[in-house]
C-alpha cells in the first residue's frame, strides 16, 4: 500500500513538474521571440556604433541560447502533442539547425570551424537574422492563434489583427533608417494603413521618402495585408502545433469564409502556394521587361520586379517610382503595363476562383492521363466543378474588362492616349480599365483625365473585385445579385436564379445591406471631409473617399493635401474598406438570436 501511494505521489509530482517546465518553456520562448524582434528592429532601424554592434552580437547569441533552452524544454514536456504537428520534420530540422548555429558560435566553435569548413554560413549574421526572425514568427503565431480559443467574434478578431499590424507597421516606418529625411507619425500611420489595407493612397512620395529598408517594410506590409494577417498567422500556428481545438477551427472557418472545418490547413496552404506562384511568375515577367532600363543595375531591377509583382497581385498600386506607371522610365513600356494588369486581375479574381480552376485543370489532367495509359475507357465527368460563384465572378469580370477597356479607349482617344501607337493605346486602355478594380496604378495623372473617364473610374471603383480576393469595393457578386434581384422585382419574379440554382434569400439580403452601408459611409465620410478640407471640390472629396473605401488608391492629386484630421478620416475609411463595411458593423453588434414567435405582417408603400 505504501508503494502504491509512493507511485501515485511520484506521478503527481512529475505531472506538476512537467506543467511547471512547460510554463517555463513557453515563457522563455515568448520572451526570446519578443526580444529577437526588438533586437532586429534596433539592428536595422538605427545606425550602429562599434559598441552597439558588439552588444547586439552578444544579444543574438543569448537569444539563440534562450530559444534552444525553451524549445528543448517544450520537446521534453509536450512530445505527444509535437509529434502530431503537420510539419514535424521541419520543426525538428529547425531545432537541429539552431543547435548547429550555437555549436558554431558557442559550444564547439573550434571543432566546427576545423572539421566542417563548408558550414561557415552558419556563423554569418544574415543567416542568424533569418533564423531568429523565423523562430520569432513561428512561436508568436502559436501564441496569437491561441487567442482563437477565447470566445471572441471572428469579425472583431479579424479587425483587431489588421489594427495591430498597422500600428506595428507605422512604428517600423518611423525608424530613422526607414526614411531618407524622416516623416511625421501621422504619415507613417497613413502609409502603413494604405499598405496593410492594400489601398495605394499616399501622403508622401514613397520613392523618395523611404530608403531601401523602408521599401522592404512596405513590401512586407503589402504582402501580409493582401493575403490576410490571420491567414499568415494560422499557417505558422497550424504548421507547428498539434491538434487545434474545435473553437479554433470554428473561428478560423469563419475568418476564411469556409463551409467546413476539415481541411482548413490545406486551404491556407493552397492560398499561399497560389499567391507565391503567381507572384513568382509575375516577378520574372516584370524583370524581363525592365532589364537594362532602370538605374542601379540588376539588383534594383530585380527588387523593382518583386515589389511590383507583390503590389500588383495584392492590388496595392504602390510603386517605387515617383511617377508610378507613367514615370518616364516605364511610361512607354507597354509590355510591363500588360503584365501589371494581368497580376491585378489574378489578385482580384479571388482565391476560391483560382483554386476552382486549378481543380478543373487537375480533373482534366487526371482524365487525360488515365485515358492515355488505358486505365479508363471514357471521360469521367464530374458535374459542376465550375460552381455558380466562379461563373458569376468570371462573367462579371469579363464584361467589366471588355466594356471598361473599350470605354476608356473611346473617352481618352484624343486626350491622354493621343499620339500613342495602337498597341500602346490598347495596353494603356486595358490597364486603365483594370486598375480601378482595385489596384490604383496610374498610367496618367488623374487630373489630366477627361471628366467622363473620371466618372467611369468612379463607377469601376465602386464595383470593385471579387470576394475573398486582394481587391475591395462592393464586390462583383454583390452588384450582380443586387441587379438581378432588382430586375426580377421589375418583372414581378421573387426568386433569383443562376445556372439552375436559386440564390438564397439571406445572400440577397446581405447584398443590399452591404450596398446600403457602403453608400452610407461614403456620404458620412464625404460630408466630414467637406467640413475639414476647405477649398476642395465635392467631386474630388467623393473620389477620394470612394477610392479609400474600395481600397483602390487613385486620387485626383489630392491625398498629399489632406489635413491631419482628413488623414485620420481616410485612414479609418481604408480600414473599413479592407475589413468590409458589413463586417466592420458586425464586429461591434451583439449577435441576434432568433425568436420562436412571429408578428403579423404589414406592407409599407415603396
Amino acid at each position: 500500500m505504501n508503494l502504491k501511494n509512493l507511485y501515485f505521489s511520484g506521478l503527481l509530482y512529475w505531472k506538476r513538474t512537467k506543467d511547471a517546465l512547460n510554463v517555463a518553456a513557453e515563457a522563455i520562448i515568448l520572451l526570446a521571440a519578443l526580444a529577437s524582434l526588438f533586437s532586429l528592429i534596433y539592428q536595422f532601424g538605427f545606425d550602429q556604433t562599434a559598441e552597439s554592434a558588439r552588444l547586439l552580437r552578444h544579444t543574438r547569441e543569448g537569444l539563440l541560447l534562450a530559444f534552444f533552452t525553451g524549445v528543448t524544454l517544450r520537446y521534453l514536456t509536450r512530445m505527444r502533442e509535437i509529434i502530431q504537428e503537420k510539419m514535424l520534420y521541419l520543426d525538428v530540422s529547425i531545432y537541429f539547425l539552431l543547435f548547429a548555429v550555437l555549436s558554431d558560435r558557442l559550444f564547439f566553435k573550434e571543432v566546427m570551424s576545423n572539421a566542417l569548413p563548408y558550414l561557415d554560413f552558419l556563423g554569418r549574421p544574415v543567416f542568424v537574422y533569418a533564423l531568429l526572425l523565423g523562430l520569432s514568427v513561428i512561436h508568436l503565431s502559436r501564441q496569437v492563434f491561441a487567442l482563437t480559443r477565447v470566445h471572441v467574434k471572428p469579425s472583431l478578431l479579424f479587425l483587431l489583427s489588421f489594427v495591430f499590424v498597422i500600428l506595428v507597421g507605422a512604428g517600423l516606418l518611423s525608424l530613422p533608417n526607414a526614411t531618407t529625411h524622416g516623416i511625421a507619425f501621422i504619415d507613417a500611420l497613413f502609409i502603413a494603413t494604405t499598405c496593410v489595407c492594400v489601398t495605394g493612397l499616399t501622403t508622401v512620395d514613397v520613392a523618395t521618402s523611404f530608403t531601401a529598408t523602408g521599401h522592404v517594410i512596405i513590401m512586407a506590409l503589402i504582402q501580409i495585408g493582401g493575403i490576410g494577417v490571420m491567414t499568415f498567422t494560422s499557417f505558422f500556428a497550424l504548421s507547428f502545433m498539434g491538434k487545434s481545438s474545435f473553437m479554433s477551427k470554428i473561428m478560423l472557418k469563419d475568418i476564411l469564409s469556409e463551409e467546413k472545418t476539415g481541411g482548413l490547413f490545406r486551404v491556407i496552404l493552397n492560398i499561399l502556394f497560389v499567391t507565391f506562384l503567381i507572384e513568382g511568375i509575375g516577378t520574372y515577367c516584370i524583370y524581363m521587361n525592365v532589364r537594362g532600363t532602370l538605374p542601379g543595375g540588376a539588383g534594383e531591377e530585380l527588387f523593382y520586379a518583386l515589389f511590383h509583382a507583390i503590389s500588383a497581385f495584392c492590388n496595392a498600386g504602390i510603386s517605387t517610382l515617383s511617377g508610378n506607371m507613367f514615370d518616364p522610365l516605364v511610361i512607354h513600356n507597354y509590355n510591363l503595363h500588360f503584365w501589371i494588369a494581368m497580376l491585378i486581375i489574378f489578385g482580384g479574381l479571388g482565391f476560391p476562383i483560382v483554386l476552382n480552376y486549378l481543380r478543373l485543370l487537375r480533373h482534366l489532367l487526371e482524365n487525360g492521363l488515365k485515358l492515355l495509359i488505358g486505365r479508363q475507357r471514357g471521360y469521367n465527368h464530374i458535374p459542376r466543378i465550375i460552381n455558380v460563384q466562379t461563373h458569376v465572378v468570371m462573367l462579371s469580370t469579363l464584361l467589366l474588362l471588355i466594356g471598361g477597356t473599350i470605354a476608356y479607349l473611346l473617352l481618352e482617344q484624343d486626350n491622354t492616349l493621343k499620339g500613342l501607337p495602337w498597341y500602346g493605346k490598347l495596353a494603356d486602355a486595358f490597364l486603365g480599365a483594370v486598375t480601378p478594380r482595385t489596384a490604383g496604378f496610374n498610367i496618367a495623372s488623374m487630373s489630366a483625365l477627361a471628366p467622363p473617364t473620371l466618372m467611369l473610374t468612379l463607377i469601376l471603383m465602386v464595383i470593385g473585385a471579387a470576394p475573398m480576393s486582394t481587391g475591395g469595393g462592393l464586390k462583383v457578386t454583390t452588384v450582380f445579385v443586387a441587379l438581378a434581384a432588382a430586375f426580377n422585382a421589375a418583372r414581378g419574379k421573387n426568386k433569383v436564379e443562376v445556372r439552375r440554382r436559386e440564390i438564397a434569400f439571406p445572400v440577397i439580403q446581405r447584398a443590399f445591406a452591404i450596398i446600403t452601408l457602403y453608400f452610407a459611409w461614403v456620404a458620412v465620410a464625404t460630408s466630414i471631409l467637406s467640413c475639414s478640407e476647405k477649398g476642395a471640390s465635392l467631386f474630388t472629396l467623393l473620389f477620394e473617399v470612394v477610392s479609400a473605401l474600395s481600397t483602390v488608391g487613385l486620387s485626383i492629386d489630392f491625398t498629399p493635401q489632406l489635413t491631419t484630421f482628413g488623414k485620420l478620416v481616410i485612414i479609418t475609411t481604408m480600414l473599413i474598406g479592407r475589413i468590409g463595411v458589413l463586417t466592420f458593423l458586425v464586429s461591434f453588434c451583439k449577435e441576434y438570436k432568433e425568436k420562436s414567435y412571429t408578428y403579423p405582417q404589414e406592407n409599407l408603400l415603396m
